[in-house]
């Protein structure tokens, strides 16, 4: 009987932990950077509405966190660690959505779709010579994009701790 009910147990974890369509490779990536690991969650994204915008409660109503990792490391490194999230990423099946390239920066925006789940979004970046990853588990709601321009993008930064991403 208790090897049954450990069975289940396992099988129930292994199916919550699958539906939740994480990345691995923003997973494995946090744990090689354990110190530089965000998670954001609504009610703390909700105190970076700097307009009290009700539009803005309304766009994030379907997120359930973000995760934000980054890297120590610079220059050609961090540029190797990118590229290494870029394909990792791909790897796993997530889509390319959209991709900002330039000289200096990269930014590459991939969506996991998972049977009418939330689904899960990825963004890839490389800016002021550093990598990094960010990871959405839930949606915007695109009615409400111009409620965008209500986030406290300076205290945002200061909650990641990221001075070199600005």
């Amino acid at each position: 009987m208790k090897k049954k009910w450990t069975l289940i147990i396992l099988f129930c974890t292994f199916i919550v932990q699958a539906s939740l369509g994480q990345s691995k490779t923003v997973e494995a990536f946090s744990k090689t950077t354990p110190h530089n690991n965000v998670y954001l969650y609504q009610s703390m994204i909700r105190m970076l509405n700097k307009d009290k915008n009700p539009d803005f409660n309304m766009l994030i109503r379907k997120l359930d966190h973000l995760k934000f990792v980054y890297t120590d490391s610079s220059g050609t490194i961090a540029m190797s660690v990118f590229q290494g999230l870029d394909k990792g990423v791909q790897s796993e099946g997530f889509e390319e959505i959209a991709s900002f390239d330039s000289k200096d920066s990269k930014c590459h925006l991939y969506e996991l779709d998972t049977d009418g789940d939330e689904g899960t979004w990825v963004v890839t970046m490389f800016y002021g010579g550093r990598a990094g990853v960010l990871e959405m588990k839930g949606y915007l709601d695109m009615k409400y994009l111009n409620a965008l321009g209500s986030l406290n993008i300076d205290k945002m930064a200061n909650l990641l701790n990221v001075e070199d991403f600005r």
